[in-house]
């Protein structure tokens, strides 16, 4: 652990060796200092020394009710002595109310689900499908989406970073990044309208000259977040819908980050107008299992059958622990009506982001929707220059604060779990100005940000992104 990181917190004996332990015998991702916890209570995190931190990331975007939700206790605790995993060649009926619940929320024809292990599988599912239901061969992913970590699913992810980095032979050839991202902030016009415009036809040109021509999809995340919360306007997000139809192609939306309830939304599209042939989850349907699923209609299920390798199945697909809780979770957000809350408390929480940008001259932008918001770190305003250094700074500073969050690049998510309430809110708030205020004052030692996730910066555009 770097030196300058222990002296500015105070950990254990404990605390240390098992950071030392863990580096030595896994090989993972970890941020600096690679803090250890051991229990969450609601919106807040404690580690093994006993300090308290807020979960600004709600587990990994997987946890809308936080830690230990009383009622998800005991569905766990019910589950452990009765029933947790069995062959997938059969089924329970956890997740059979769990489908049924999960399609009753849902528009259209989306009514039949494929259970799938991670977000990867689902993903892949998706694509499958729409190569068995079409008979096509691209898949069209947008610029700067992102949709897991498997070969084919990495193929149609293009975020940067070192994710790809020697995977070029690996990689499948049945693949296009060629949507434009409709990244308003960074636009080379101003006019949002123009560049909803210019994008859709570079789009457009794009799938005419760099794929074979037989497009069996579009993938796309309704709001690309990893690739620096993106939020499109209903214009854009339709006029893909009609490029889509326009190929005969279908039109595959990633919502592992944004259902349920995210957004203010159940489902993130639902803020666009658009109806999608396929929808993946994960994430936060989940409970934080690993149970996760790809939803589309009867016909194309029926015609794909037996071909593609479907329907997928797996170790641990339809297993009745993780189905239950994943249940009693989406019974939950539907009785207490979470989406409407996350909507209001999400305008609160946006007011006092703008509020804290006004007083930071870093802050280049506060984007998102609902309680899943993002905060773009720059030089300055005018030239809108990354600052990636300066966005892992104010998250090391963040966690003297007691927060957890996530930054890559210079992008700070801010995505606590959806119980979190308005004078949480203020609180958290008040920390990160802390923060904030001691990370631009405190510059003079380069930090390293570039080892702690696959989304991480390369060495290359580190030296783009250093402020002159």
């Amino acid at each position: 652990m770097d030196k300058q990181i222990e002296k500015a917190f105070s950990f254990s004996k404990n605390h240390k060796e098992l950071m030392e332990r863990d580096s030595k015998v896994i090989s993972g991702w970890r941020y600096e200092p690679s803090v250890f916890f051991e229990r969450g209570e609601g919106v807040k995190l404690f580690d093994v020394d006993g300090n308290e931190y807020y979960d600004l990331s709600s587990g990994m975007m997987s946890l809308p009710l936080g830690h230990a939700h009383p009622e998800l206790c005991e569905t766990i605790k019910s589950m452990a002595d009765r029933f947790h995993h069995q062959s997938s060649w059969y089924s329970n009926p956890w997740t059979v109310e769990l489908a049924e619940l999960i399609v009753s929320t849902l528009p259209g024809d989306l009514n039949i689900i494929n259970f799938a292990v991670t977000g990867s599988e689902a993903n892949e599912i998706a694509m499958r499908m729409a190569l068995g239901y079409t008979g096509g061969f691209d898949i069209c992913s947008v610029v700067r989406g992102l949709h897991g970590g498997s070969l084919a699913a990495e193929a149609v992810t293009s975020v940067g970073g070192g994710r790809k980095k020697g995977l070029g032979p690996l990689s499948i050839p049945a693949k296009s990044n060629c949507i434009i991202a409709p990244f308003y902030y960074r636009a080379p016009v101003k006019d949002q309208d123009e560049w909803d415009r210019i994008s859709l036809q570079l789009t457009r040109e794009l799938m005419e000259f760099t794929t074979s021509q037989e497009v069996a999809a579009i993938i796309m995340e309704p709001m690309m977040v990893p690739g620096g919360m993106i939020v499109p306007s209903k214009q854009w997000v339709q006029g893909i819908r009609e490029i889509a139809d326009e190929w005969e192609a279908l039109l595959i939306f990633d919502e592992m980050q944004l259902a349920p309830s995210r957004t203010g939304k159940m489902w993130g599209f639902e803020h666009f107008g658009v109806q999608p042939d396929i929808v993946t989850f994960g994430k936060g349907i989940s409970a934080g299992f690993a149970n996760c699923g790809t939803v589309t209609s009867h016909e194309i299920v029926d015609k794909c059958k037996g071909n593609q390798g479907l329907p997928w199945a797996g170790t641990y697909n339809n297993d009745p622990l993780p189905a239950a809780v994943a249940l009693k979770q989406l019974q939950i957000i539907i009785r207490d009506d979470v989406t409407e809350k996350a909507a209001k408390v999400g305008d609160f929480l946006e007011q006092k982001l703008v509020k804290l940008q006004n007083s930071h001259e870093c802050i280049g932008d506060v984007r998102g929707k609902g309680l899943y918001r993002m905060l773009d770190i720059v030089v300055d305003r005018n030239s809108r220059t990354p600052n990636p250094e300066l966005a892992e700074r104010i998250r090391r500073e963040a966690m003297k604060e007691g927060i957890a969050m996530i930054a890559v690049k210079n992008y700070m998510r801010i995505c606590p779990p959806l119980i979190i309430t308005e004078n949480e809110i203020d609180d958290v708030v008040g920390r990160l100005d802390k923060a904030i205020t001691r990370a631009v004052e405190n510059q003079t030692q380069k930090m390293d940000y570039s080892s702690s996730s696959s989304l991480a910066s390369v060495e290359r555009i580190k030296k783009v992104a250093q402020p002159k």
